[in-house]
């Protein structure tokens, strides 16, 4: 058996190692629009947010910073540029669950929020 020069050998472990981790973990992070914090208002100014996602051991997770206080989001899910989660306000046994969902649009983002006394719309930006 002839042995291969060691340059060749690198090369080719160099462009293995490129089309696996490009293969096995997609050509960009799925989450890269939507990781980082984002100020988040009703569109009449009334209530803001400060939105923050992180990748937390490799699964998407947030919180959601009002006048009401800081909540972790739940049901966090991002598909095709459409975030959803839901944030349980209040503490103990008197909560109020709140729905938002979202789309991103660069470093812009446009939706809505639910709960049970009505919905509002909501718009927000990235922070730099």
């Amino acid at each position: 058996m002839r042995k291969m020069p060691r340059f060749f050998l690198a090369a080719g472990l160099v462009l293995l190692c490129q089309f696996v981790s490009s293969a096995a973990f997609g050509q960009e992070d799925p989450y890269k629009d939507l990781l980082g914090k984002w100020d988040v208002q009703t569109e009449d100014g009334q209530y803001t947010f400060v939105w923050t996602f992180v990748l937390d051991k490799g699964a998407l997770a947030g919180t959601s910073v009002s006048a009401s206080g800081e909540f972790k989001m739940e049901n966090l899910k991002y598909e095709n540029g459409k975030v959803t989660f839901l944030v349980n306000v209040g503490a103990g046994g008197q909560t109020m669950p709140i729905q938002f969902s979202a789309v991103i649009e660069g470093d812009a983002l446009r939706g809505g929020l639910s709960l049970q006394y009505g919905e509002a719309n909501i718009v927000g930006k990235k922070k730099k």
